[in-house]
């Protein structure tokens, strides 16, 4: 699109005059939808409460579509899916919706043929078909015609019976869509038998498979598959404990093939346990010490704390420092969030994930900017994170430990009515960063300061990121004027987060300069979009 180089590589900042007339950070229509694929707002501000999409919040995509670029816009949905570089994924599949149904024939022709390579899971392509539903009224236009017909039915074609028999026994429904609808509104013909067995098995139920293929002579391919399911319609009648573990550790169960009595089963939880994901590992580790699978000195104990020490699985897993740190805040509490659930800690999976959380800064890749981490000390900074377990204070320290360890140049300073510089080092631990930060005396907060003190102490800065608990602004300057004024008189192109943490909504940043960002509350989806940020994709 605007970028020769590279549709997500952002252009030279640092051209001549970019930080002084400002050119450079006018939000063109493609900054817009870049921002609405990352996190569902072509505005500059990002909510942890997920916002319901429509056109109204797509209209620069519209434009685009419109000027005769919807091949390009589609070429952006598929980099931003393969690279991994959106909060949510809705937003990619409903920009997707958009681009099948509108008028232009090359964009809709494209949409369709990228509908496998950003539908990676069956839960998006039901999200997929449900936004072309939805969109059918406003865009006046039907649904089910061959084109979606043919991309559904290669969306199932393209996999192996086997990859195919995991995904739908996995992801069997969502948004009122089911498989066998898909099947039979797609019209799809099976391109191998292994597939053939398994739109069977959805269309007609395991007790027709089974009495279809017992005479036939089938591949090892297709009897592995028959195996596979099997098992998963044996575990959804049996009652008997040693069965299912047997079931789940020979083909590999998972939780969602499961019914929910299994899962008041010490046994079914260790099976489960063997091959289960980092990232559900630590989602589940109040579950299992609740129910006694993870108890004091157990051999599960070990091997759990095990997994969550080896720094190769930590990587692999893309576990980010903040992932570790809410799941210790949240096992450390005792409770769950929702609901009644309670547990004892353990003290060793207590010290693994202790371990974990410095472990995993090792995993962030630097970005190569020079940092100012401005925290806010006011009393709003000991609030609950807004759609999180932890307190501001808590959070906004472990984002400046992950500069001071990750990137070469960072300065982290404190601010309420004045500025004082806090000397956040490698080697400091999080508490030892918290109780630094608690020093300062609070007072009025003025998310001006920053860019203020930055300019007056010379101080080099490509990325300003405020951590504040709510949308103050005591001072008499307003923070944008403030980075504008910096941009011109240090003549570096520096860009702004404003880090609402405990705020439902605010406007500290300007919406129409690109170098701007407000986000409203604070979770693992915020770490995405300030990554995407500060490289110049968004």
């Amino acid at each position: 699109m605007e970028d020769a180089a590279s549709p997500l590589q952002a252009p030279d900042a640092r051209r001549p005059g970019s930080s002084k007339d400002g050119c450079g950070w006018q939000v063109t229509d493609q900054s817009r939808l870049r921002r609405f694929l990352c996190f569902g707002s072509e505005g500059g501000t990002y909510h942890v409460k997920e916002q319901k999409l429509g056109l109204e919040n797509a209209e620069a995509l519209l434009r685009l579509i419109e000027d005769g670029r919807g091949c390009e816009v589609i070429e952006d949905i598929k980099l931003f899916s393969e690279g991994g570089r959106t909060a949510r994924p809705e937003p990619l599949l409903f920009a997707l919706a958009v681009c099948s149904q509108c008028s232009d024939t090359g964009t809709k022709q494209a949409a369709f043929k990228a509908v496998s390579e950003v539908c990676r899971i069956p839960t998006h392509l039901f999200t997929f078909i449900q936004f072309k539903k939805d969109l059918r009224e406003s865009m006046k236009c039907g649904m089910w015609g061959r084109a979606l017909r043919k991309a559904v039915a290669d969306w199932y074609n393209e996999k192996s019976g086997l990859a195919l028999a995991l995904a739908v026994t996995k992801y069997k429904q969502r948004n009122g869509w089911a498989h066998k609808d898909l099947l039979r509104l797609s019209h799809l013909k099976p391109s191998s038998e292994g597939l053939a067995i398994v739109t069977k098995y959805i269309t007609k139920g395991w007790k027709e498979v089974r009495e279809s293929y017992k005479e036939k002579a089938l591949s090892v391919e297709s009897e592995k598959l028959l195996k596979y399911l099997e098992a998963v319609e044996k575990v959804k009648r049996t009652r008997d404990e040693l069965e299912v573990t047997h079931l789940i550790e020979e083909h590999r169960l998972v939780r969602e093939h499961l019914l929910t009595d299994h899962l008041k089963s010490k046994e079914v939880w260790k099976a489960l346990l063997q091959e289960m994901p980092l990232t559900t590992l630590l989602r589940n580790l109040g579950k299992m010490t609740a129910n006694s699978v993870l108890g004091p000195g157990n051999s599960e104990v070990s091997s759990v704390c095990e997994k969550l020490c080896d720094e190769q699985l930590l990587k692999k897993a893309c576990i980010h420092p903040l992932h570790v740190l809410i799941a210790l805040e949240t096992y450390k509490t005792g409770h769950a969030v929702r609901g009644k659930l309670k547990w004892h800690p353990d003290e060793e999976i207590l010290k693994a994930l202790d371990t974990a959380f410095y472990k995993t800064f090792k995993t962030v890749e630097p970005t190569g900017k020079r940092f100012l981490l401005a925290v806010d000390v006011s009393a709003s900074m000991n609030q609950r994170v807004l759609g999180g377990v932890l307190n501001a204070s808590t959070a906004a320290a472990a984002m400046c430990m992950v500069a001071a360890r990750t990137e070469q140049d960072s300065c982290v300073v404190a601010f309420s009515h004045g500025m004082q510089p806090c000397a956040v080092t490698a080697d400091m631990t999080l508490p030892q960063v918290v109780s630094a930060l608690n020093q300062i005396p609070a007072g009025a907060t003025d998310c001006a300061l920053p860019m203020l003190w930055a300019q007056g102490t010379g101080t080099a800065a490509d990325v300003f990121v405020v951590f504040t608990g709510s949308e103050a602004c005591a001072g008499s300057v307003r923070p944008a004027a403030a980075l504008r004024d910096y941009r011109q008189k240090m003549d570096i192109p520096a860009k702004l987060i404003v880090c609402g943490m405990t705020s439902n909504g605010f406007a500290i940043a300007d919406p129409d300069d690109r170098g701007m960002l407000d986000m409203c509350g604070f979770d693992a989806g915020a770490l995405d979009v300030m990554r995407n940020f500060t490289l110049g994709v968004i």
